[in-house]
């Protein structure tokens, strides 16, 4: 439904439905509820969401005021106001909650997990000196593991489905295996960007670049987890001087997977003007290639890399908060790139993905505000940037700045099972009024009551379902005081 009279027939609809079953009194609703508490869904038994408000994200389906998901070995076979439950199917009685796709984080640095909360006060400089090159550099392949498992959870807690993990710490081949292994500990859909290695003074750096190259390719081959792609990244030509840059992506595109690099923020000590312009003329600006933050490039290279079908990552709160630079999603989507959002640092912030969309939408409308009130002394009549934009950049459209809309965004029949129900009975967002605002500009981590990744239950009843989530919290916090120990001596 993309028009005025769509969104309000469907909260009128959504008024009669059986929304109101979840303010019942509390013996009541916990009755209703009692087939959620049971165990969590295997990819053989069929789960059927009954009764929830849905959001499909995809514009063919549209919104059901009351609608039910039929979920069957991890994908998702019907969605439709009515279906009946299949022999022995498990039943969420989901009257009261908003479904939607998960959320998609397309840039995240998930193992600085382990560094959560040391950055609350950094610049771009500090936070590569304290937790770069005093952290990042030092972890453990066990480490890695640790971190990216409890960084997942977190992601999973906060209805985040999909993340790609644009890892630095990847070091090594133990590394990359580690990363891995606690992405799929966590059971998330993951994108694991594989680094370059950094190279040690007076060491072989053609045998060490050829050892990545040839574990990459064994994992792309087929050692890769469920639910996990291979990528690589790279600092990028906006860190080191140009040619070199380009020989390290062009040695990495002959692994046929996208390379993701940061681009285009104003502090960057070698940014080069052009810098897109000058890729595409090497022959690098294609859909296998994602820039993050990229605040600073020129309006037609956006044009430019959108018709050559690159992919652009936005972290607003990280871009605002160390001088990147504005957010650009919003212009870069309109220039035909491929968008997602993305938190960053969790060395700095967390929260998952809804305040980042929030922020997004803040911060974009505030740049249009202002230069209207430069033009015209008054702000627009109507906002130019919608809550329903904003979150499908956060689901259909991030999944698509990634690669996977074919798997992924929507709660399209066919595509893997990855779902949220959001509470919309819940001291924030009741009474509702505009489902995609209540999620967007009132929910937290806390409304949103369940996970299904891939078929699977994550998050149920508002608590991870891992049996093993406390311990590995647990280790975390032991290991982080270590490290920061150690960083201090």
């Amino acid at each position: 439904m993309t028009t005025e009279t769509g969104r309000r027939g469907l909260l009128a609809a959504s008024a009669l439905a059986p929304l109101s079953g979840a303010l019942l009194p509390g013996a009541a609703l916990a009755q209703a509820q009692s087939q959620t508490q049971a165990q969590p869904a295997t990819s053989d038994r069929p789960l059927l969401i009954r009764g929830a408000l849905v959001l499909t994200m995809d514009r063919t389906l549209g919104d059901l005021p009351r609608g039910d998901i039929l979920i069957e070995r991890g994908a998702i076979r019907a969605v439709a106001a009515s279906i009946p439950a299949p022999d022995g199917a498990q039943v969420i009685e989901a009257a009261g909650r908003i479904a939607m796709p998960g959320l998609v984080n397309g840039h995240i640095h998930l193992a600085q997990t382990m560094q959560r909360g040391l950055s609350t006060e950094h610049s771009f400089v500090t936070y590569f000196q304290q937790i770069v090159l005093r952290h990042s550099n030092r972890m453990t392949p066990a480490d890695v593991r640790l971190a990216d498992h409890a960084g997942a959870l977190e992601q999973i807690a906060a209805g985040t489905t999909t993340v790609m993990d644009w890892s630095r710490e990847t070091s090594s081949p133990d590394h990359a295996d580690a990363a891995l292994e606690g992405l799929d500990a966590a059971g998330i859909r993951a994108i694991l960007a594989y680094t370059t290695p950094p190279i040690p003074q007076g060491a072989n750096a053609t045998e060490i670049n050829a050892r990545m190259m040839a574990h990459a390719r064994a994992l792309i081959g087929g050692r890769l987890p469920p639910r996990v792609t291979l990528w690589t990244c790279l600092q990028g030509p906006d860190f080191v001087p140009l040619e070199p840059a380009i020989a390290d992506m062009r040695r990495l595109a002959e692994l046929g997977v996208p390379t993701a690099i940061h681009t285009g923020a104003a502090h960057y000590a070698n940014r080069k003007p052009r810098l897109l312009a000058q890729l595409d003329a090497a022959g690098l600006l294609n859909d296998r290639l994602q820039i993050v933050h990229a605040n600073g490039h020129e309006e037609d290279e956006y044009r430019l890399a959108g018709e050559r079908g690159v992919m652009l990552c936005a972290t607003p709160e990280v871009e605002m908060r160390m001088g990147h630079g504005q957010p650009v999603a919003f212009r870069a989507a309109e220039a035909g790139l491929r968008v997602s959002f993305g938190t960053d640092i969790p060395s700095m912030v967390g929260g998952g993905m809804l305040p980042q969309l929030r922020l997004a939408l803040a911060a974009e409308l505030n740049r249009i505000n202002l230069a209207a009130v430069a033009a015209t002394r008054q702000v627009p009549t109507a906002p130019a940037v919608s809550a329903k934009r904003t979150l499908e950049l956060g689901t259909i459209e991030g999944a698509r700045g990634l690669g996977l809309d074919r798997v992924t965004g929507s709660l399209t029949p066919g595509k893997r099972a990855d779902v949220i129900l959001v509470r919309a009975d819940a001291p924030l967002t009741a009474p509702l009024s505009d489902p995609y605002g209540a999620v967007l500009l009132q929910a937290g981590a806390g409304e949103i009551e369940t996970v299904i990744v891939d078929g699977r239950i994550r998050k149920q009843a508002g608590r991870l379902v891992d049996a093993d989530a406390p311990q590995v919290f647990a280790r975390l916090q032991a290991r982080a005081a270590e490290m920061a120990e150690a960083a201090r001596n």
